[in-house]
């Protein structure tokens, strides 16, 4: 018999003893109708065994929202979670603990209510660090994406797809893995056409999601393409392990430069869905300007040369004559001095 099921079958019998029972009782509010009563709500008790949350009761929250679970086993061992169901959406409360001393709690329960589009999601801060590498590209990012209204985002099934989205990251397609720092969106993003989403339901507040991954690359040159998610406030994007002059992207410079890495800042609000930022790394091409400039300083060296050349050149024409007199001179003299002799 599993730890579960041991527990259920103590559930079961519990109300059988002399014992006095485990008793949790709570209200189930509207957080979107100013903590208006939820009533009819579904409301489930699960308990924590072996990292899993296991069913153990289930009510339906009375007019006024109220429920109750009783006849519960009592002990600092037993942990509980109440949660409310709302719109297909399951709003957990706190974990419970009934000591033997007071085996009795009280929680509330907040739920909101859902909407499914537009989406309400803003990303507060993007941030991505690409480090590359001999033969693949490292790629980590963090977001920071609030829903600042006052109700669930549950998104809406795409054309053809059988469940709703409510996010989709914009990675390149050929990324090999991706790992999450947090499970509960490492287990909520599947891969569908070559693109990472989820339908994980979005409630009013922040959310940090961070993630890395990644691309294979080969050439001498890498283009590093993503797309924007959503409507961004603040995007930040650094290389790092690669020189300046290696370095160019389609956002703005950082006013502060680091040794070996080069960042880019957009912090403008002006960032919207489907825009795209690009960073190219690598011995690239120079540009046409600065070609340009390269020409303009090599024809200035090539004229200030020929001026000195033609400067010599004058200066050994114009002493020609003087040392050819000087020769003939010397000549008449020796001439003079021999018939002397």
């Amino acid at each position: 018999m599993t730890a579960g099921m041991l527990l259920i079958a103590c559930l079961a019998a519990f109300g059988q003893t002399d014992e006095p029972p485990g008793v949790i009782t709570g209200a189930v509010v509207n957080l979107s109708r100013a903590r208006a009563p939820a009533a009819g709500a579904e409301v489930a008790l699960r308990t924590i065994v072996d990292g899993e949350h296991l069913i153990v009761a289930e009510t339906v929250a009375d007019d006024q929202g109220r429920f109750r679970f009783a006849g519960l086993p009592a002990g600092d061992e037993y942990t509980y979670v109440a949660g409310a169901n709302r719109d297909d959406v399951h709003y957990p409360g706190p974990r419970l603990r009934l000591p033997y001393r007071k085996p009795q709690a009280e929680v509330e329960i907040g739920v909101y209510d859902a909407v499914s589009y537009p989406s309400p999601l803003v990303i507060r801060r993007h941030q991505v660090r690409i480090r590359p590498e001999p033969t693949a590209i490292h790629v980590a990012e963090e977001l920071v994406i609030e829903n600042p209204t006052n109700v669930t985002f549950v998104g809406q099934p795409p054309p053809g797809g059988p469940e709703p989205v409510t996010l989709e990251l914009s990675i390149p397609s050929n990324f090999e893995r991706t790992t999450f720092h947090s499970e509960y969106f490492g287990r909520r993003f599947v891969l569908i056409g070559g693109k990472l989403v989820t339908g994980v339901p979005w409630l009013p507040g922040q959310k940090q999601l961070k993630f890395h991954y990644v691309v294979p690359h080969t050439d001498k040159v890498y283009h590093w393409r993503r797309g924007v998610d959503l409507p961004c406030d603040v995007v930040e994007v650094s290389v790092e392990n690669v020189a300046p002059d290696e370095v160019r992207g389609n956002l703005p410079l950082a006013a502060n430069q680091r040794n070996r890495e080069t960042r880019f800042v957009r912090g403008d609000k002006s960032l919207l869905r489907g825009d795209v930022i690009e960073v190219d790394i690598g011995s690239l091409p120079v540009s046409l300007m600065a070609t340009a400039r390269w020409l303009a300083l090599g024809g200035l060296i090539a004229l200030i040369a020929c001026v000195g050349m033609a400067i010599r050149y004058r200066r050994r024409k114009t002493r020609s004559p003087a040392r050819a007199i000087a020769c003939s001179s010397k000549e008449a003299r020796g001439k003079s001095r021999r018939r002397a002799a």
